[in-house]
């Protein structure tokens, strides 16, 4: 499927066509690592972490409590948030997306936002990204099985490799 990049040179825009194409391991792997960043940033970000305790804790009480009282909890503990949300989150989902379209960063960030929502709708029909989770899964349960059944006609290789 083929999206119109805007690129700037020397003071000149030109529209470009880019391609894009079903994702290689390589995109796959610089893309969990892009993931992983996202879930650590936010694992790590204590006002984050209290936000969504807050909201949980919410729905699980069951009282009712004023909701302006809860909804300005709720907006304290987002805005205390903003810098991840607003700042860091944006950037990591923008790395994604470049890293699963082969479009250079720089590049994407540069263009309008429909067209990056073109980009992103682009790979998402290219690339039917459930199915590969769900390869992606059967082939590690086969490994595990593997290893499993070979752990048991080889015990004593564990016991080698621990004492070496």
């Amino acid at each position: 499927m083929k999206v119109n990049l805007k690129v700037k040179e020397d003071n000149t825009v030109q529209t470009v066509q880019h391609e894009i194409e079903k994702v290689n391991i390589l995109q796959i792997t610089d893309a969990v690592k892009v993931i992983k960043d996202i879930f650590v940033s936010a694992k790590d970000n204590e006002n984050l972490q209290a936000l969504i305790q807050d909201i949980l804790d919410e729905f699980q009480s069951g009282q009712d409590k004023e909701i302006a009282e809860v909804g300005m909890k709720i907006l304290k503990r987002a805005i205390d948030s903003m810098d991840l949300l607003l700042v860091e989150l944006p950037e990591k989902t923008l790395e994604l997306l470049s890293v699963l379209s082969d479009v250079e960063y720089d590049t994407l960030v540069r263009q309008k936002a429909e067209d990056v929502f073109d980009i992103y709708d682009a790979v998402i029909q290219v690339n039917d990204i459930d199915k590969l989770i769900k390869r992606a899964k059967k082939s590690l349960e086969l490994t595990k099985a593997q290893v499993k059944v070979m752990s048991l006609f080889n015990p004593n290789k564990q016991t080698e490799q621990v004492q070496a």
